[in-house]
């Protein structure tokens, strides 16, 4: 199911985001680095931070990857950005869903 319009995911679950990087006229550009940024719920309820680099893209595709492995994340909002860095830092998506979780899914995941 596309990120986008999802709106709640499981913790413990990972997430994948992708991203396609383009110039003012619509053309793929690929920079030289990528990143997510997320801003998460942390188990005792504060708020953690982590930037994901993402994976160049595979041959034959032009989007751009990154997992996010959400175990040991406490539920709540996780918000997120997609961004690359040179020649010029671009934003390109950001977004937020939940993370929920019932009472049969683990707290510590081995």
């Amino acid at each position: 199911m596309p990120l986008q319009i999802t709106k709640t995911f499981f913790r413990g679950g990972t997430i994948e985001f992708q991203a396609t990087f383009y110039d003012v006229n619509g053309v793929v550009k690929q920079p030289a680095a990528a990143f997510v940024n997320i801003d998460f719920p942390n188990l005792d309820g504060s708020r953690g931070t982590e930037q994901i680099q993402m994976s160049y893209p595979a041959v034959g595709t032009v989007f751009w990857t990154a997992d996010v492995d959400t175990r040991n994340m406490g539920t709540g909002p996780l918000n997120w950005s997609i961004h690359s860095m040179s020649p010029t830092p671009v934003g390109v998506d950001d977004g937020s869903f939940q993370l929920t979780a019932n009472s049969a899914n683990l707290v510590d995941f081995p």
